[in-house]
């Protein structure tokens, strides 16, 4: 028997790849008269070139979720395992015939036929620190454990890599973050949302505050009281007169980034475009009721408004790092009451709403959107209702731009502990992300001491791919 569906895990094979004796196998039953219809996909792990599918999304929208959702309370329900494993949730139907979720997404679970899942991202991370670093990044961080912050050692965050070859405005920042920097639990940034060896001139521009403010501003985007725009432009030439006495400051590379940086602060101030971009308060209350006004949903829009502006890369943290705080994904105690009454009915709100509104507009075509956290949840509920850090299996949602529509890829185990089938690395996710987005994920960027270093280590999933 020929068993692709199910490979030997602890061989570390792929859906989409075959070791050499299943390539054989596979070999066999084509003389049998068996079809080789997934041939192409499983060439590729042999280093036969599997015909390239076609890059589509001209921008991408990340969504982290920081503190890490349970897959057995949400897109990988395990109705038949033993109560210490499946929690109190219930299945629900979904729009893909045999498909369920958690009773809890139930307008996702309409929208089950849009989007993909995968059941089998891995790695074997249980810090957040660290484990966030290797999802935003997709790379494993060069020394692993708790409480580690960022570096300029660092490898870029994914949007900050991207963001160097994807198009956009003068006006517009390549790279937007918001609505807050995601904190370990002593109160210091965890890496991996820098652009790290890239340097200062890559650095994503941060929108942070409470976006659920109906008359929101962006404080750096906003002149200091008493400051014209004429008056600002009177400045503007005073600091140029200055720069020509000072222009041997631009040699240094402090001095370019510096410069760099002012350049573009000037830009975003003096533009109106980019001040409409960032304005939350143009779009209707309807459509900001519909999302929800919670933290996540309105930044779902603003995500929205600067791609349609031509901002080619969004990331959206769900970040509160309080872990008693009902708005946490580390839900260590008493998750169902937190994830019943808070976390997924946001969610579930405001992502819905956010797919909805981006087909609707005809931009989802063209944007890819992910979401995910930086591990999962054990396999077992512990004393306290809850569940604790597991890098070895959570389920993640791709959409839009490049990604194929009603697809649940990969299985878990029957506890939900590990990736059955198919395993997805980190590094596999931020190659598919590169490849939808028509970057060549083999490429290299350069670290501080000017050695190469490839976009990303993994592989495309070609079996996500549209």
């Amino acid at each position: 028997m020929i068993d692709v569906e199910h490979p030997d895990r602890s061989a570390g094979s792929l859906c989409d790849r075959l070791h050499r004796r299943q390539w054989l196998q596979v070999g066999t039953a084509a003389g049998l008269g068996l079809s080789l219809a997934n041939a192409p996909r499983l060439m590729a792990s042999e280093g036969v070139a599997a015909p390239a599918k076609r890059a589509t999304a001209k921008a991408c929208i990340q969504l982290f979720l920081w503190g890490g959702p349970g897959a057995q309370e949400s897109w990988d329900p395990k109705p038949n395992a033993p109560e210490v494993n499946r929690g109190e949730f219930k299945p629900i139907a979904t729009s893909l015939p045999g498909v369920y979720f958690s009773e809890h997404l139930p307008l996702l679970s309409q929208r089950a036929n849009q989007y993909t899942i995968i059941r089998s991202l891995t790695h074997d991370g249980v810090n957040h620190g660290t484990s966030s670093y290797h999802m935003l990044t997709g790379h494993i961080h060069w020394a692993p454990g708790t409480l580690k912050h960022p570096t300029k050692n660092d490898m870029p965050n994914i949007g900050a890599n991207a963001a160097r070859f994807l198009q956009h405005p003068a006006y517009l920042p390549g790279h937007v973050h918001l609505p807050t920097v995601v904190n370990d639990g002593d109160g210091l940034p965890v890496p991996g949302q820098d652009a790290g060896i890239l340097g200062e001139t890559h650095e994503p521009f941060r929108v942070l505050g409470d976006l659920t403010k109906k008359d929101f501003r962006v404080p750096a985007l906003a002149l200091a009281e008493g400051v014209s725009p004429g008056r600002l432009e009177r400045r503007l030439g005073l600091t140029e007169a200055l720069a020509v006495q000072g222009a041997h400051l631009k040699q240094e590379a402090l001095g370019r980034a510096v410069d760099s940086q002012f350049d573009k602060a000037v830009s975003l101030l003096a533009s109106p475009v980019t001040q409409s971009a960032f304005d939350l308060s143009r779009e209707p209350d309807a459509l900001r009721e519909r999302y929800g006004y919670h933290h996540f949903a309105q930044s779902l829009i603003l995500a929205r408004r600067l791609v349609e502006a031509g901002v080619p890369f969004v990331t959206v943290y769900w970040n509160t790092p309080r872990n008693t705080d009902d708005q946490s994904w580390d839900t260590h105690n008493d998750q169902h009451r937190r994830m019943r009454e808070h976390l997924l009915p946001a969610f579930d709100r405001g992502l819905s709403a956010f797919l909805d509104d981006l087909s609707e507009r005809g931009m989802l075509d063209e944007t890819l959107v992910t979401w995910y956290g930086e591990f999962g949840r054990t396999p077992k509920i512990n004393r306290v209702g809850g569940r604790d850090h597991w890098g070895f299996c959570q389920s993640i949602g791709m959409a839009g731009g490049g990604v194929k529509k009603g697809l649940v890829y990969g299985t878990s185990t029957k506890d939900g502990g590990y990736a059955e089938t198919c395993p997805v690395r980190p590094d596999d996710l931020s190659a598919t992300m590169f490849h939808c987005l028509g970057i060549d994920h083999q490429q290299h960027m350069y670290d501080i001491q000017r050695r190469p270093i490839p976009l990303s280590y993994g592989v495309p999933v070609q079996d996500v791919l549209a």
